[in-house]
């Protein structure tokens, strides 16, 4: 139970900075003019970019401990990570 606590702690952590980054960069803002309508209201709705890069980042995970549960993981760092931003 501790590892799952701390495992989620780093997604979360790992995919606000990207979200960040991502922002800093203009990246999100670029979505929200150029992309699609879907992607337009992803892009500006922090839970959703949340969720998606926990998802990502977790997936990133579980394939480098071999471990494919870690991929639930990102239930728990998406409401921290939007938290977090």
């Amino acid at each position: 139970m501790f590892d799952v606590l701390i495992e989620s702690g780093i997604v979360a952590l790992t995919a606000a900075f990207i979200i960040l980054l991502l922002k800093k960069w203009g990246v999100v803002e670029w979505l929200q003019v150029h992309g699609s309508n879907l992607v337009s209201q992803m892009a500006n709705c922090d839970f959703c970019l949340s969720w998606w890069t926990s998802l990502s980042v977790a997936i990133a995970l579980a394939l480098c401990i071999d471990d494919w549960r870690a991929v639930f993981v990102s239930v728990l760092a998406a409401p921290i990570c939007r938290k977090l931003l």
